[in-house]
C-alpha cells in the first residue's frame, strides 16, 4: 500500500464510500459515473486535522478507521492546479480543492487475504463455542454483597472488634467479590477464596495474620514475618 507522501506526489488518494455513494460522515453522495472535475473550498490551515474540502486518505488510514466489506474504495486523481494540504498531524489523511473520479475498487480485489478470510467465516462453524449468561440485575448484585457483608461482620466483629474493623475491609471486600464470583460462576482463582471454600477466613491486623474458622471461631495467629 502506498505512503502519504507516495500518494502526495503521484496525487492520488483514496476514499471510502457506503455501497450507494454517500460518504458516512456528512452523507454527501457522490455521483461514480461523474469523471469531470469537481471542485470545492479548501482549508489551507496545517493545523486543522479535517478541515473544508477533498479529504482523501491512504488505504492503511481506511483499513484502520472502517469496516471495508460493507464499504466501497473510490479512488481519484488530483489536478496539477490543485492544491494539496497535508496536516502536521496527519495518520495517513489530506485534502485537496479538486479531484476527478479514476476508479471505483472492489474491495475484495484490493483486499483478497480479507475476502479470503470473510468468506471462510461465512461458513465456519465453531467447534465447542463459547457461551455466555446475560448477567444479572445491578439489584440482585448489590443485594448478594450486602447480605455476606452482614455475614462476615457478624462472625469476624465478634472475634477481632471494633478497633480494628477498618483494617480488615479488604478482607469483607474480598469475601463480598468471592459470592460473586460463585453466583456468576466466573473463573477467577486466589488463594483467598481457596481458604474461604475451606470455612476459613484470613485476616491481617498490625503485622499479624489472625485465622477464623467456621461461625467466625478463633483459630489462632501467626507473625506475618514467620510466613
Amino acid at each position: 500500500m502506498e505512503t502519504l507522501q507516495e500518494l502526495v506526489d503521484q496525487r492520488r488518494g483514496y476514499k471510502y464510500l457506503k455501497s450507494d455513494g454517500t460518504s458516512p460522515y456528512k452523507g454527501f453522495v457522490y455521483d461514480l459515473k461523474n469523471k469531470k472535475q469537481i471542485k470545492t473550498n479548501l482549508d489551507g490551515n496545517v493545523n486543522a486535522d479535517c478541515g473544508e474540502g477533498w479529504n482523501l486518505a491512504t488505504l492503511q488510514w481506511i483499513l484502520n478507521d472502517t469496516n471495508i466489506m460493507d464499504k466501497i474504495i473510490v479512488e481519484f486523481s488530483i489536478p496539477k492546479k490543485a492544491q494539496i494540504i497535508v496536516p502536521i498531524n496527519s495518520n495517513g489523511k489530506f485534502r485537496t480543492d479538486i479531484i476527478k473520479l479514476k476508479k471505483v475498487h472492489a474491495v475484495g480485489k484490493l483486499f483478497p487475504k480479507i475476502k479470503e478470510i470473510t468468506d471462510k467465516l461465512k461458513t465456519y462453524k465453531p467447534i465447542n463455542p463459547i457461551t455466555a449468561e446475560e448477567m444479572p440485575p445491578k439489584t440482585k448484585i448489590k443485594k448478594i454483597m450486602a447480605q455476606v457483608r452482614a455475614q462476615v461482620r457478624a462472625q469476624v466483629g465478634a472475634q477481632v472488634g471494633a478497633q480494628v474493623w477498618a483494617q480488615v475491609r479488604d478482607q469483607v471486600r474480598a469475601t463480598s467479590y468471592w459470592a460473586i464470583k460463585v453466583v456468576l460462576g466466573l473463573p477467577i482463582k486466589h488463594w483467598f477464596f481457596d481458604f474461604l471454600k475451606l470455612g476459613i477466613m484470613i485476616v491481617f491486623v498490625k503485622g499479624k495474620v489472625k485465622v477464623f474458622g467456621k461461625k467466625g471461631i478463633y483459630l489462632g495467629e501467626y507473625n506475618q514475618s514467620d510466613l
